[in-house]
């Protein structure tokens, strides 16, 4: 099924057969009608209070519109933020090459045993 078209469904026998079905299915609703975008201007007093989906463009350029004027302030929390991941990074690899050393000895009594 495609919940923009949730009129529109089709089966198969696998997976892969019921994407093709439901493919060949939406191609040939779609050839019958007329496809077209239309934009639609909102009221000057709802525009600021317009809900955005989290992390569209737009919730995201207005997000980083809040910083209008505190750019040091927006460029500080970046690199905290980037200085935090190069953190939880190294651990990480600290981590894989102590388990590796456990099994590379574990490896090494075992053949001696």
């Amino acid at each position: 099924m495609i919940p923009a078209l949730s009129d529109l469904s089709a089966e198969g026998a696998t997976r892969e057969e019921a994407v093709q079905n439901v493919r060949r299915a939406a191609e040939a609703y779609l050839s019958t009608v007329e496809v077209t975008t239309i934009e639609v201007a909102l009221p000057l007093d709802q525009r600021s209070q317009q809900t955005l989906r989290p992390g569209s463009p737009q919730a995201v350029l207005r997000a980083a519109g809040k910083f209008k004027g505190d750019e040091e302030a927006m460029l500080q929390h970046i690199e905290e933020i980037y200085a935090e991941r190069r953190r939880q990074r190294e651990e990480v690899e600290r981590e894989i090459d102590e388990a590796e050393r456990r099994g590379a000895s574990t490896d090494a009594d075992e053949r001696a045993a």
